[in-house]
């Protein structure tokens, strides 16, 4: 792995610079993705059943971040230098393995739960997964958990390597 040292920083281009700034802007912005998950993380809505302004702009740049930016970065080759694409390489690798071995899992844990339970509803953590699904509404989960994944895996083998 290259060594970096701030004479290597100062002597590397701007772009190249940029892109781990971008990427750790994109990090935050997945993790403030995130929050709405945990109850009462976010507003409540208003009397007219809308949330505050504030929370709209917030969620709309945290939105522009994730999802237009992320991706941005993620075909941008010309931004990144030769420790950026190896990080590059090794965060596809992981999600690779993981988009074959994650539905794998949660198909066979399903399965034995439904063979143990012996019920014709799915049990609690797989009936979240018991929703009508369009088209539309599975490629926008899909493209939001492969944006979010990315810049995290990106992330955590960039903080492996700094150890």
């Amino acid at each position: 792995m290259p060594d970096n040292t701030s004479s290597q920083k100062a002597d590397s281009p701007l772009r190249f610079r940029l892109y781990f700034r971008l990427m750790d802007l994109c990090l935050i912005a997945s993790v403030l993705l995130l929050l709405p998950l945990i109850p009462g993380a976010t507003p409540a809505p208003g009397p007219g059943g809308e949330y505050p302004t504030w929370f709209l702009l917030y969620g709309n740049i945290l939105i522009f971040i994730g999802f237009f930016l992320t991706p941005v970065l993620i075909l941008a080759r010309f931004m990144r230098d030769e420790y950026a694409e190896q990080l590059f390489r090794r965060t596809t690798d992981v999600l690779v393995y993981l988009a074959v071995a994650l539905p794998t899992l949660l198909f066979w844990a399903a399965a034995l739960v439904f063979i143990i339970s012996r019920t014709e509803q799915a049990p609690y953590p797989f009936s979240l997964f018991m929703v009508e699904v369009t088209w539309w509404s599975a490629t926008a989960q899909v493209y939001k958990i492969f944006c979010i994944a990315f810049v995290v895996i990106f992330q955590f083998l960039r903080w492996r390597d700094s150890r």
